[in-house]
């Protein structure tokens, strides 16, 4: 026998993959999962952190492998089977799969891969577009919340944390954009046979899989009569479908491949009085389903009467499976469950889990077909389907307006420990703790609270979430100190630490300033080590500001008076000078409003003998000269020696000229004369 494909198509989450395993397993078929691979494209282009929007950027596939082989993808000859069913896989898929180049060359393999054997291969599009001529094709389908309830499930199995509305507003998006994309958009195959997967099990849904192939793989093995499709004899009541071939103003010819063209009256087409001719109603060609009325030997007489009902609920089934929307009217409240809606002259029905919050009877609603049991010719219809589609939309666009950089105002929706989610109109960001302010809290809710009111800015955009910061709207700390203060101005802080080149000052809450060494005074000398501890309050004028930088300059000095301005003193001057302390070597002395040092050596003459304390106490004055003097360093030595000895030869020279004056010419000869 030749070889037999089944082509296997269906929404996200519907259980293709899964189902198609089981199903081959079972009869021996090999299975090409095309999911997977379109997966694998989707992690090689996120693993190369490409522009997965740009259709250029898909150059890589002319250098990677990708294949599927006995249920496993292989990724340039790695298992990645675990890693394409991650999150953001799932999130992205449908975007690289919209893109002709991609789509070509994974068509090409999967063709290639199904021209051998028993193939049954599982995806999208492969009824429709990879093998439209498939010996058998196949629907799966089921609700969004069905399909959301068994994702959940799954991801929750392995441990996951998963949110079954976040799940669900993803399936719907994902449902969207399959279905809306210009390339091999999700759709049934004409001649596709539907499965609805809700209710059955998978073992169920496997084994009606499996009667299907082997009815048509028998019906193709075994020759049957009926497969002859001879025409049957008619009778009244039978079901018929005619091709118009003749119209006329109240008369109407069908093709019913018999003996005879089939009748069909105006009065027998519809009931409505305001249609007076067939001539604009219908066309040549128009197929029309329809019953046989009466049956003569020279005339098949036809009517719509009975089957309009039938093509109403024919458009409930087309409009399921194109998921189409259907105005409908609400006839009767059904308590606890639902709503009893009319299409047509059908009767559907709508659950109050699918129904608006608000319904009464008489209004019109758009809704969507989500099940349909053609056997009992009734429906279920949900108008939840169609806002949550809007929401989705909705979301999309809201989301695409939002670029990075925007300032947003949102609602807290939800408070954890390591942050805020906040919440717009459609879309929610993150807002993490260390966003919150620029000083850090370990308590958030004593920040905020759900329903509080936030301005935030966006951060980022990726992969469709959001991440915010109120941090970037808020001063920081050193711009909020700016403002109170301005460059000159006195103020105070606590020594905070200690650096060899000075000394970091906190003058608020995570704001400190430097206090360089060549601020600290006028006087070089000066040891701030010394002075100065942790903790220790001191009061500065700011000397320059920089928020942006988290620059603050400090000066002691400046508002300290510096006495040595006002020194115009020179070496060899006089000066009195007052006694402040005394050392072993040397005395401290005040002159000229300024601290001086007199050695030891400049203090005692060389007739005292002893040490300075012997001579000099605290408070003594004396008069002294200058003998070094550097006003810049702060420096000034002075001499009390060179006074005091200067004084003791003044005093022994006019004791000699006296002297001198008191002889007379006889003492000097009597001296001589001896």
């Amino acid at each position: 026998m030749r070889n037999f494909v089944v082509a296997l198509d269906g929404p996200a989450g519907s259980g293709k993959s899964s189902i198609s395993k089981l199903v081959a397993e079972r009869l021996g078929f090999t299975h090409i999962d095309t999911g997977a691979m379109y997966r694998a494209v989707t992690l090689e282009a996120l693993r190369r952190k490409v522009n997965i929007e740009d259709e250029a950027s898909y150059s890589f596939l002319n250098e990677t492998s990708i294949i599927y082989k006995n249920n496993i993808i292989y990724l340039n000859d790695v298992d990645v089977s675990d890693e394409i069913r991650s999150s953001e896989v799932t999130n992205n898929v449908s975007t690289c799969c919209k893109f002709a180049k991609v789509r070509e060359l994974m068509v090409e393999y999967q063709r290639e891969s199904a021209k051998q054997g028993k193939v049954l291969m599982d995806g999208r599009d492969i009824g429709t577009v990879v093998l439209p001529n498939a010996d058998l094709k196949i629907y799966l389908t089921a609700t969004a919340e069905e399909r959301a309830r068994r994702r959940c499930a799954e991801i929750q199995a392995k441990g996951i944390p998963a949110e079954y509305e976040v799940i669900l507003e993803e399936i719907v998006a994902r449902d969207y954009k399959d279905s809306h994309r210009e390339i091999a958009p999700l759709r049934q195959a004409e001649d596709a046979i539907p499965i609805d997967t809700t209710h059955l099990t998978m073992d169920e849904v496997a084994n009606k899989i499996i009667d299907l192939i082997n009815e048509r793989l028998g019906s193709m093995e075994d020759f049957k009569m009926e497969d002859l499709n001879l025409p049957k004899k008619l009778r009244v009541g039978d079901q018929v479908v005619g091709t118009v071939v003749t119209v006329k103003d109240k008369t109407i010819y069908l093709d019913i491949h018999q003996f005879t063209e089939g009748t069909m009256h105006l009065d027998c087409y519809t009931k409505d009085k305001a249609i007076e001719s067939f001539i604009g109603l219908v066309k040549v060609g128009d197929e029309i389903e329809c019953q046989v009325a009466k049956v003569n030997e020279e005339n098949i007489y036809l009517s719509r009467l009975n089957q309009l009902s039938k093509l109403a609920f024919k458009r409930v089934v087309e409009a399921k499976e194109k998921e189409e929307t259907i105005e409908v009217i609400v006839t009767k409240v059904v308590p606890s469950k639902g709503y009893t809606v009319s299409f047509e002259g059908n009767s559907l029905f709508m659950p109050l889990s699918q129904a608006p919050q608000e319904v009464k009877v008489k209004d019109k609603l758009f809704v969507r077909v989500i099940e349909v049991n053609e056997e009992r010719k009734n429906a279920v219809v949900s108008r939840r389907v169609i806002e949550r589609e809007e929401y989705a939309n909705a979301k999309a666009e809201e989301l695409d307006s939002i670029q990075v950089g925007d300032v947003l105002t949102g609602t807290v929706a939800k408070v954890e420990k390591f942050g805020l989610f906040i919440r717009f109109k459609y879309n929610q960001g993150l807002l993490r703790i260390n966003q919150l302010a620029h000083t850090f809290t370990n308590d958030i809710n004593a920040v905020a609270k759900e329903g509080d009111t936030m301005e935030v800015k966006v951060l980022s955009k990726e992969n469709g979430k959001l991440v915010l910061s109120r941090k970037a709207l808020l001063d920081t700390p050193y711009e909020a100190y700016a403002k109170t203060v301005t460059v000159g101005q006195t103020v105070k802080g606590k020594v905070v630490s200690k650096m060899p080149f000075g000394l970091l000052i906190e003058l608020a809450p995570n704001v400190k300033g430097l206090l360089h060494q060549s601020e600290y005074s006028h006087n070089p000398n000066d040891n701030y080590n010394a002075f100065v501890i942790i903790g220790d309050e001191v009061e500065c004028a700011i000397l320059n500001l920089d928020p942006a930088k988290e620059k603050i300059s400090l000066s002691r000095k400046a508002l300290m008076d510096n006495p040595w301005t006002r020194v115009t003193a020179k070496v060899g001057d006089l000066v009195d000078v007052k006694v402040t302390d005394v050392l072993e070597n040397g005395l401290k002395v005040e002159t000229l409003g300024v601290d001086g040092f007199v050695p030891a050596s400049e203090a005692l003459t060389s007739s005292q003998n002893g040490s300075v304390k012997d001579y000099f106490h605290v408070d003594d004055t004396a008069q002294a000269i200058i003998i070094d003097i550097k006003p810049a360093e702060w420096r000034l030595r002075l001499s009390i020696r060179k006074i005091a000895e200067k004084e003791e030869r003044k005093s022994f020279e006019k004791y000699l000229e006296e002297e001198e004056a008191s002889l007379t010419l006889g003492d000097v000869l009597k001296d001589a004369l001896k």
